[in-house]
């Protein structure tokens, strides 16, 4: 349970400490009026009690203004210095003036903060010469000191105040905006693996899919088929064995961590021959490539197999795989019907992303009848 709470505590939680500033001031200015004190200069205590009591009402009225108004506070809080000095100056007055000054500097603007700076140098400078001319160097001496302490004092601690509340704006904002970054750097993360996810499953999965359902086609027209019906059977497998490997990619930091190798190929050139087609491998044998090249190959030779199967049935597919000095260089070439639809959707555009990524270029389109996928890739990557 939490410790009893004092008076003292229970009043804190009624006055904040603005209002507890005027009311403290308050109370010096009685205690200054029983002890004689409440003139500046000795022997010209010329108020009435009625008139001291009206100027300390008059002050506490103007400090619990400057909580909310402080422009306007400082001008009245000037004024009435003005008209006490005729009979005055009263101290009471000029210590309301610190809780005053602090609270327009604090709380004010630039500008207000400005003129209560010339008001202070005024004060200061003013004070000092008259008192110079008036009582001699010591009195002007002790009259800068105590403008100083009445005015500098208060006016140095409000701007200390004012720049650490800049300085905590400040903060907040290059903290929000630190947070506005990582979570926009989170949100990039999370959408780069979504296409990352779905790049390998439209590659890998997707392909064999495709090839499933045409030999399903074929397996409808020639039920005794038993060899569609076992690369059937080898695709679906095939396509079991490669989502999960997707979904071990959701644990790994980047493609190349599934192993893609080319032999992978087999059952998908296997499905375009149950298919009626043919698929023509050249140049892999004893051809020793990068893991993370042979698996971008592999990614983008399987989305090519299956595009051809997909959009040209029975049609034969060459690809030539050679090595030149510092790359690889892919070509793939299959016959379409005039009229075809070459398209340009995901599959074309996950080929070619995978080719710029390892730093490599990789063109697609039709040629005189023919299909025609070229691809060039860096065997050093950076």
């Amino acid at each position: 349970m939490p410790p009893p709470r004092s008076p003292l505590d229970r009043l804190a939680d009624v006055f904040d400490s603005a209002t507890a500033a005027a009311v403290g001031v308050f109370l010096v200015g009685l205690l200054l009026w029983a002890a004689g004190g409440w003139a500046v200069v000795i022997d010209r205590d010329l108020y009435p009690p009625a008139a001291k009591l009206a100027l300390l009402g008059a002050a506490f009225a103007i400090q619990l203004t400057a909580q909310h108004k402080p422009a306007l506070a400082f001008g009245l809080m000037v004024a009435l210095l003005a008209g006490d000095f005729v009979l005055g100056p009263s101290l009471p007055l000029w210590i309301a003036l610190t809780d005053v000054i602090f609270l327009a500097v604090s709380t004010g603007s630039d500008r207000l903060g400005l003129v209560v700076g010339w008001f202070a140098v005024l004060i200061t400078a003013g004070g000092a010469l008259l008192a110079l001319a008036v009582f001699g160097v010591r009195a002007a001496l002790y009259t800068g000191l105590i403008a100083i302490a009445l005015t500098w004092s208060p006016l140095g601690y409000a701007r200390a105040v004012r720049a650490s509340r800049r300085m905590v704006g400040v903060e907040r904002h290059a903290a929000r905006a630190e947070l506005a970054a990582r979570d926009a750097e989170r949100s990039a993360a999370l959408g780069e693996e979504r296409r990352r996810v779905a790049r390998d499953l439209h590659d890998t999965v997707a392909g064999h899919l495709s090839a499933v359902a045409i030999l399903a086609e074929v397996a409808q027209k020639d039920p005794g088929n038993t060899a569609v019906i076992g690369s059937i059977r080898a695709g679906s497998l095939a396509a079991l064995d490669e989502m999960r490997a997707t979904i071990d990619l959701l644990t790994t930091p980047a493609d190349t961590a599934v192993t893609a190798r080319l032999s992978s190929l087999d059952g998908l050139i296997d499905a375009a021959h149950a298919a009626g087609g043919t698929v023509t491998l050249r140049g892999t044998d004893d051809l020793t490539l990068p893991t993370a090249v042979e698996s971008v190959i592999t990614r983008i030779l399987g989305e090519t197999i299956a595009n051809a199967t997909r959009h040209a049935p029975g049609a034969p597919l060459e690809i030539d795989v050679r090595r030149e000095a510092a790359r690889v260089a892919v070509t793939a070439s299959n016959p379409i019907a005039p009229g075809s639809v070459t398209g340009a959707g995901n599959g074309l555009r996950n080929m070619a992303f995978r080719a710029e990524s390892m730093d490599g270029t990789l063109t697609a389109r039709a040629e005189d009848g023919v299909w025609r996928v070229r691809l060039r890739l860096p065997l050093e990557q950076r």
